[in-house]
This record gives structure tokens, C-alpha cells and sequence, in this order.
């Protein structure tokens, strides 16, 4: 299912303008790769139906504390893949600082210029071969392709999405965090472009044999326990698709 989702996915890419061509990527062991996520530990149900009247998004206490594990699996492949791992927060820097630190113009990767003196710093100081950053943000459910133009389902928080139509619902956890991997040397925002474009711009994790709630509009807490599972399962290939990339030799 995920497989025919990333077809779609990758239909819809190729009708949008693309990335500049990547550079040649080459890591070394022990090459330091800053890490940054600001990601929320409340859950949230998405529901869209077969009529506009049916959908409705519902959050819900649950202290997932999802942030801590997302870090951590993060780090976990990066430092698996034989890199150091950089805190970036411990080092001073915040989403705001770093967001939007190499951007697409035209056919090539650049640093704008308000971002020049904080990619210095973390290239020259902090001596970083890339950063791996995510936040909370709007994403990509899923698409839907029904024989005419794809349609973009969005959702605002992660956790637990579904679809409804004519009697049959799917399920999906959705990690709505979206990723910037900033590589310094040579310049480029890897997760714009081929390979990683596709597994990261559609955040979603079907879940096989989830077990529909006892009451759909009111999750208990155990109910919504293989939606965590599933945003962390999504955030595992991810970050291991992430420090592929790099090419680590």
C-alpha cells in the first residue's frame, strides 16, 4: 500500500518543477552531522469522509512525548551510520537560526543571505558536514489518484488519520514534521531532491490490522498506542534513507 501511495506521490512530483541536480555526496566516518527537532507530544485524529460534512480533526491529551523518541531515533541512525552526532540546541541554535539554510534558486543550491553568517558558523566553528532539522508543520497525508487529477490531503498535526468512503475506512499515522537535511560541503538541501523527496514528502505509515477504536471520535489512549508506533516507524526509514544518502565511506 505504501508502495502504490509513493507511485502516486512520485506522479504528482513530476508535473512540479524540480530541485537542482544534486552534487556528488561523500562522508566520512566520524564526520559531525548536526541534529535539531522541535516536534510537539500531543496527538491529534484527522478524519476525512465521504462529504466535507463528515471531516473533523480532534486533538488529544495524550503526552506522547514524542520529540524525545523522534530525537532519538534520529540520532540512533546517524551515529549506527558511523557519524557524530551534534545537538544543535545544546550548541545554541534554534529552529528559527537554521530553517531555510540552503535553498533552491534556479538550477542551483545557495545560502541566502541572511543565513551566510550562521552557515559559516556551523561549517567553520562547529565544523558540521551536514544538519538534519525537523518541526512541527503542515504535511501530506496521503494523495488521492482516482483516475483524474491527484488530490492532497493535508494534515496539520501528527498522529492518527483516516479515510472514509462509502463504509470503508483506512488508517495511516502521519508524522507531521517535515525535513530540511542541509549538507555544507558541497551545499544542497538533500531532502528536496531525489532520492529522498519522495519518502519524505509524504509522511505517512499505513497501519495494517489496526483495530478500529470502540468509539471512532473518542481514541482512548491505548487505541492511539499504534499511531505512536507507526510515526516512529516512519521516522526509523526515514533517517535511515537520510544518512544513505550522505554516503557515508
Amino acid at each position: 500500500m505504501r508502495l502504490v501511495s509513493l507511485l502516486f506521490f512520485a506522479a504528482m512530483l513530476a508535473g512540479c518543477a524540480t530541485a537542482p541536480q544534486l552534487p556528488k555526496i561523500e562522508s566520512s566516518r566520524g564526520d559531525r552531522i548536526g541534529v535539531l527537532v522541535e516536534v510537539g507530544g500531543n496527538p491529534a485524529h484527522t478524519h476525512v469522509g465521504t462529504t466535507v460534512f463528515n471531516n473533523f480533526v480532534k486533538k488529544y491529551p495524550y503526552q506522547w512525548n514524542l520529540g524525545v523518541d523522534v530525537r532519538r531515533t534520529i540520532e540512533r541512525s546517524v551515529k549506527e551510520a558511523g557519524f557524530t552526532v551534534v545537538d544543535l540546541r545544546q550548541e545554541g541554535f534554534d529552529y528559527q537560526k537554521v530553517a531555510g539554510l540552503i535553498q533552491a534558486t534556479g538550477d542551483q543550491w545557495q545560502v541566502p543571505a541572511g543565513k551566510k553568517e550562521i552557515f559559516r558558523q556551523l561549517r567553520e566553528q562547529h565544523k558540521l558536514k551536514a544538519l538534519i532539522v525537523v518541526k512541527d508543520a503542515r504535511v501530506v497525508a496521503t494523495l488521492e489518484c482516482g483516475g483524474g487529477p491527484c488530490t492532497e490531503r493535508y494534515v496539520d498535526h501528527s498522529g492518527l488519520y483516516t479515510r472514509s468512503v462509502f463504509g470503508y475506512t483506512s488508517y495511516r499515522a502521519v508524522a507531521a514534521f517535515p525535513w530540511g537535511v542541509y549538507v555544507l560541503d558541497p551545499v544542497a538541501d538533500i531532502a528536496k531532491a531525489e532520492p529522498l523527496r519522495q519518502s519524505l514528502g509524504e509522511p505517512s505509515y499505513f497501519l495494517r490490522g489496526f483495530k478500529s477504536p470502540a468509539d471512532f471520535e473518542n481514541l482512548t489512549e491505548a487505541e492511539f498506542a499504534p499511531v505512536r508506533d507507526g510515526i516512529l516507524s516512519f521516522t526509523q526509514e526515514a533517517s535511515n534513507a537520510v544518512v544513505r544518502a550522505l554516503n557515508v565511506k
